[in-house]
């Protein structure tokens, strides 16, 4: 008995969680996320010029129907692939490295999350494009690397999110 706990443990960690957003069902490495973020997230905190302004707001988060949290966080993660990582400079190559991967595994979760919205298990409704509207509203009014520093530097946020979806 021992035994199959420790494999079926290990499995689920090698796995990722399974994580319900609405009727979608998705694996996410989460642990393996805050890994790589843990190598940068000082930097990224340290670097934010604008501590007074929040794009991720956890109270907005939580309040999302759970109906809604596949099209939000799809949405999120295009936010971040197409804005943040992008506009994102470094001098240091760790930095540089880290938001690679970091933008490599949040392209495989969109992808994930592409086939529960094919599927029509990943509802838009309005309240998440509104959220959405608003991060990116607040976001573009930054220049776009203290925006990027920023986004990144609340990465804890949208990990801690995330992980309120997983069912062990």
């Amino acid at each position: 008995m021992f035994v199959c706990t420790m494999l079926c443990g290990l499995w689920d960690t090698a796995q990722g969680r399974r994580l319900h957003l609405g009727s979608c069902k998705v694996n996410i490495h989460t642990q393996e996320l805050r890994h790589h973020f843990q190598h940068i997230r000082q930097s990224m905190i340290s670097g934010d010029d604008h501590k007074g302004i929040r794009l991720l707001r956890k109270d907005m988060m939580h309040s999302l129907q759970a109906t809604e949290s596949c099209c939000f966080l799809r949405q999120l993660l295009h936010f971040y692939m197409d804005k943040v990582f992008i506009n994102y400079t470094s001098s240091h190559s760790l930095h540089r490295r880290t938001t690679s991967v970091l933008a490599n595994s949040f392209l495989s979760i969109t992808k994930d999350l592409r086939v529960c919205h094919a599927n029509a298990q990943c509802e838009c409704g309005e309240d998440a494009k509104l959220k959405l509207t608003g991060i990116q509203t607040t976001y573009d009014k930054l220049d776009q690397a203290s925006g990027a520093v920023k986004a990144i530097g609340e990465l804890d946020s949208l990990l801690e999110w995330i992980e309120s979806f997983q069912h062990h």
